[in-house]
């Protein structure tokens, strides 16, 4: 595995964390929800140290990468990550993880990954989030919406604190990249693809209103590598819960597809 100075500098602007040198344990790339970025999976990193290495997703125009033009799609955005997966692991295990927005993108990029020949990830995970197919029957338009009804679904999202909701000049930065996350959500439209070979993990909150059992239950039309369904305590951000210790959730499955690959061998 290359190191991070040895990155063509577009790659290295969509993984800015790469660590240097190869890891010790399988990459885990991670995508962030709507209005995030690479950053809010630094602080997993730690609890993970011991099973997988975060290499955390940064679109253009979040984050470190504020100054540069929206991703124009879905499509692009996995494509683009799709070629660094496979610049980093051409032959090593890893692991992807998305969550809302980031689970969409997270799933294009394992198809896109797939059209490029090379293997998959061990494991996707997909968390607070129904498919993309079921999301046809699901748009809405918040991405055109007023200014005061787009705080009103971050509010009811949760995941804000309300003194940031109430700062204007942090809101002259934060709203415009929810609105743009939104809209690659509810402009995009699913191909019809074959499922992906690896195996899905889907994790949500058990009193997330907007992706009720039955619709995560479709995640698993999208797979041939079988899907489990794992529901925590919370709401849509339950997975910053302490409580809910996602970082060991992860762990342990990784862990244990690890074992499970060494058993097939």
């Amino acid at each position: 595995m290359p190191d991070q100075y040895s990155f063509p500098a577009e790659i290295a602007a969509w993984l800015p964390d790469v660590p240097l040198g190869r890891p010790l344990f399988p990459p885990l790339f991670c995508f962030a929800h709507a209005g995030g970025s690479a950053d809010i999976y630094r602080q997993w990193q730690k609890a993970l140290s011991g099973s997988a290495t975060i290499y955390p997703m940064e679109l253009p125009g979040r984050g470190r990468r504020m100054a540069e033009p929206f991703c124009p799609s879905v499509a692009l955005a996995a494509r683009k990550a799709a070629q660094c997966v496979a610049a980093c692991v051409p032959d090593s295990r890893y692991f992807i993880f998305g969550h809302s927005l980031g689970s969409i993108i997270a799933l294009e990029t394992v198809r896109e990954i797939e059209s490029l020949g090379i293997p998959t990830p061990a494991l996707l995970f997909v968390s607070g989030r129904y498919p993309p197919h079921v999301m046809q029957n699901h748009k809405q338009a918040l991405f055109r919406a007023p200014t005061p009804s787009l705080l009103d679904e971050l509010r009811r999202l949760g995941g804000t604190p309300e003194d940031i909701l109430q700062n204007r000049d942090f809101l002259d930065v934060l709203l415009p990249v929810v609105r743009d996350d939104f809209r690659l959500v509810e402009t995009h439209t699913s191909a019809a693809s074959p499922p992906v070979s690896c195996p899905i993990c889907v994790c949500c909150g058990d009193r997330d209103q907007d992706s009720p059992l039955p619709l995560l239950e479709e995640w698993a039309k999208l797979t041939t590598g079988g899907c489990t369904i794992h529901l925590f305590p919370g709401e849509h951000f339950y997975l910053y819960d302490t409580k809910n210790d996602m970082p060991d959730f992860l762990a342990r499955h990784i862990m244990g597809a690890a074992a499970q690959d060494l058993t097939l061998r």
